[in-house]
C-alpha cells in the first residue's frame, strides 16, 4: 500500500502540468464566430479535468506524510487560487 500515495502524487502533479499547459494554450486561442463554440467546448473539458484533478489531490493528500503532504497541500491551494481566478474573470467578462 506504500506505492498508491507515492502514485496518486505523482498523478496529481503531471495532472496540474497538463491541465496548466493546456489552460494557457486555451487562454490564447483566438476564436471568430462559429470556431469560439470548439473553444467553449475545450475549456468545458478543461473544467471536467479541473475537477478530477481536485478529488485526486484530496484522495492523495488523505494518504500523504509529511513533506510530500506540505507540497501536495501547496499545489492544490495554487489549483485552487488559479480556479478561483479564471472563474472570478469569467464572471465579470460575462457580465460586460
Amino acid at each position: 500500500m506504500q506505492l498508491a500515495p507515492r502514485v496518486l502524487a505523482a498523478t496529481y502533479a503531471v495532472g496540474a502540468l497538463a491541465l496548466a499547459l493546456s489552460g494557457i494554450r486555451l487562454w490564447r486561442t483566438y476564436c471568430e464566430n462559429f470556431g469560439c463554440i470548439g473553444v467553449g467546448i475545450a475549456w468545458f473539458a478543461w473544467t471536467i479535468g479541473y475537477g478530477l484533478l481536485l478529488l485526486v489531490a484530496a484522495i492523495a493528500l488523505r494518504l500523504q506524510q509529511g513533506r510530500a503532504r506540505t507540497m501536495l497541500r501547496m499545489g492544490l491551494g495554487v489549483q485552487v487560487v488559479a480556479g478561483v481566478l479564471l472563474l472570478g474573470y469569467w464572471v465579470v467578462r460575462s457580465a460586460g
